[in-house]
């Protein structure tokens, strides 16, 4: 695990440490804890009810009361159940193509001093000479905060890829986590955002070239909390009005002599007790002997050497924050201030303020089903608890009633049969042997005796068990991926088969709002670590994080059809107002194609419309020297018949050809030109008679 640093900036001079204070402090939060783990006792037994009935294991008070030599049969349908259950929601959760989260900018963006006048500034250069209006800088502020949004919305995207502290551990592998402890449990914890640094290389321009040169950067990371590990304060309604919460750990000497060296613990303090109880103060719980038990290891204490740590999350006076070494100003030292503390026992060893402001939460739990009973929530095993049990009283029943009728059960009368005849079993044609002079006319020595088999009554209760169980927790073979007993129609399409699994998912949708909840409140965090943290001023924007998990309840080939339907309807007046990228990326992604290989980069595609452009241009510029050069040919026609139409008309006037010339200028019709420069048809004259026949012949062309 990667070595946290801390989560706010450390002084270079602290204060003195009042050690009377300090240990004042230690005491309250240890008494505090203490009450916290009497708390949470019932809901330990409640969880360790719920692993039993994922492993088909039955509770000690059960099994006590089972006949030693009766069937201890126990389907292990819950499993099945929560499998399906995490496979379903991380399926939805965590499309292939899709993010479930994202940041969108303020409607009404609100920016520091400096931000505005940066905006103003870029606004200036572009309307050099001009006065801004408000509209305008509205306009203005708000394009500025959708830049931010973006570019933060990349930085997290990049974030999340080794968010787990390592590039082997992203965060759909944290999350994965988180929701199988909810499903099984009823709450999945992720802590963070802590702080580590890492070497990274960094490009600089310089006018020689660029440069390369390895940095320390600091990188946010988050780890998963087994919840066995997690004390909330149980007597609050929600997690947000909680007075404090604890995590336990269990360290090494090893582990603890790292904490001593860093400058964000009280380094001598923890030495000091190290050399005090060299054996440690780790004593194994009441629900860590169970959970070894269950793992076929009870007699494993794992205590030797090892330390328990505490660490308190919530909210302490100014003056016990001061006592620490922890600057606090006057003003605020009968305030309740949101800290962290660190402990070996009472003996504090770490107290520092939290950096992040209010509603920023350092733990985001994912409660499976949440009630008014309790904080932490239910988990699925509870729901189908009855149903499982029924199955497996059936099951008993169903294997114990096999075992006694499957094979035959014979009544043997030993005063009918021989000395010498073997009793102790039934074989293939096995004879029995009978003697004695009272033996003819009697019954049989041996009787078969039959027992009724209830194996298909039995088989009846548990497919309606089986049944219940579907309904009572919506996991049905369906929903795991069983078509096999759904409707053949709709399953001749991939269309229709997938509406048939979207349907199947709607009943999660209170699961999936819940788990929206847990992505704002990690996202949320994210933001403001970069605010803190991260030095890139372009991305200090006014941000919220947005939740898109419901989204994906909907069936993809539904969305796809009115995706498309869309881009075939829109008017080119409408398609003004629409973002042709988004619209692409949408129609692609709710496929489940991969965008980042099939869609290209803004500069590519700016590339290929400048391609595109060139061509074009090229094209119209041949096309309109084509049509140039057309016209001059059938200039030169015109004018070479026109021509030849001047030596036959050697009265012609100049006149004409000049109009014909003008008239081709004007784009006339070449042929109709032409008819014009040949000139009207010569008149018609009257001709003799023809003496031959006494007639005349009529007119002819002179």
């Amino acid at each position: 695990m990667p070595q946290a640093q801390p989560t706010g900036p450390v002084s270079d001079q602290p204060l003195p440490i009042d050690d009377v204070a300090l240990k004042s402090l230690g005491e309250r939060l240890l008494r505090r804890f203490e009450q916290y783990k009497k708390d949470r006792k019932e809901t330990e037994q409640q969880w360790m009810r719920n692993l039993r009935q994922y492993l088909g294991k039955y509770d000690p008070e059960m099994l006590s009361k089972l006949d030693p030599g009766r069937s201890v049969a126990y389907p292990k349908m819950t499993r099945v159940k929560v499998v399906s259950m995490v496979s379903r929601l991380m399926s939805l959760l965590f499309p292939t193509s899709e993010k479930n989260w994202g940041l969108s900018a303020s409607k009404s963006p609100t920016f520091s001093a400096e931000v505005v006048q940066q905006i103003l500034g870029v606004w200036a250069e572009t309307h050099p000479g001009e006065n801004i209006t408000k509209k305008e800088l509205t306009r203005a502020m708000k394009k500025a905060a959708d830049i931010m949004a973006e570019k933060m919305e990349a930085e997290i995207d990049d974030q999340l890829m080794d968010i787990g502290g390592s590039s082997s551990l992203d965060y759909v592998a944290l999350v994965r986590k988180v929701v199988f402890s909810a499903v099984l449990y009823g709450p999945g914890v992720l802590k963070g955002p802590m702080t580590v640094t890492r070497m990274q290389g960094v490009y600089d321009i310089t006018p020689s070239g660029v440069t390369i040169t390895k940095e320390e950067v600091l990188r946010p990371y988050y780890e998963y909390v087994l919840c066995w590990d997690y004390y909330p304060d149980l007597s609050a309604k929600s997690f947000q009005q909680m007075d404090g919460q604890y995590q336990r750990h269990v360290f090494g000497k090893h582990q603890l002599r790292k904490l001593a060296d860093r400058h964000d613990f009280i380094g001598p303090r923890i030495r000091e007790y190290i050399s005090r109880h060299s054996q440690g103060n780790y004593k194994q719980a009441e629900h860590e002997a169970d959970l070894r038990s269950l793992g076929g290891s009870p007699n494993v204490n794992g205590s030797g050497s090892k330390f328990e740590v505490i660490e308190y999350w919530g909210y302490i006076s100014g003056t016990d924050l001061r006592a620490a070494g922890v600057t606090v100003p006057d003003s605020e030292l009968s305030d309740e201030i949101r800290a962290t503390v660190w402990m070996l026992d009472d003996e504090v060893i770490k107290a520092a303020a939290d950096p992040f402001p209010d509603g920023v939460q350092m733990y985001h739990t994912f409660v499976f089903e949440e009630d008014e009973v309790n904080l932490m929530g239910s988990g699925l095993p509870p729901i189908c608890r009855d149903s499982q049990l029924g199955v497996c009283s059936s099951t008993r029943m169903l294997v114990d009633n096999a075992s006694v009728c499957c094979g035959p059960q014979l009544e043997v009368d030993t005063d009918l049969l021989r000395a010498d005849q073997d009793m102790t079993g039934v074989k293939p044609f096995k004879v029995w042997y009978r003697e004695g002079n009272n033996a003819v006319g009697t019954g049989p020595a041996v009787r078969n005796i039959d027992i009724n088999s209830h194996i298909l009554e039995l088989l009846k209760i548990i497919d309606l068990f089986n049944g219940f169980a579907d309904k009572e927790t919506f996991v049905s073979p369906m929903t795991g991926g069983d078509l096999e007993n759904s409707p053949s129609e709709p399953m001749r399409t991939t269309s229709g088969a997938s509406m048939i699994l979207g349907n199947a998912a709607l009943p999660f949708r209170d699961i999936v709002r819940n788990f929206d909840q847990f992505t704002m409140s990690v996202i949320h965090s994210l933001v403001e670590w970069n605010w803190l943290f991260n030095g890139d001023a372009d991305m200090k924007g006014d941000l919220q994080p947005v939740a898109r998990g419901a989204t994906t309840l909907i069936a993809k080939e539904v969305r796809a059809m009115a995706l498309d339907n869309l881009a075939v309807t829109l008017r080119p007046d409408e398609a003004l107002y629409i973002d042709m990228k988004e619209l692409v990326r949408a129609r692609v992604s709710v496929r489940d194609l991969p965008t980042e290989r099939l869609l290209l980069s803004d500069e590519d595609v700016d590339a290929i419309k400048a391609a595109q452009d060139n061509k074009q241009q090229a094209q119209d510029a041949l096309q309109e020297e084509a049509l140039r050069a057309t016209i001059r040919g059938e200039l030169a026609d015109a004018f070479k018949a026109t021509t030849q139409a001047q030596k036959n008309l050697d009265n012609a006037d100049a006149t004409v050809f000049n109009a014909v010339m003008a008239a081709l200028e004007k784009g006339l019709d070449p042929n109709v030109v032409k008819g014009l420069a040949e000139g009207p048809p010569p008149a018609a004259v009257p001709q003799p008679a023809d003496p031959r026949t006494g007639g005349g012949t009529g007119v002819v062309a002179a």
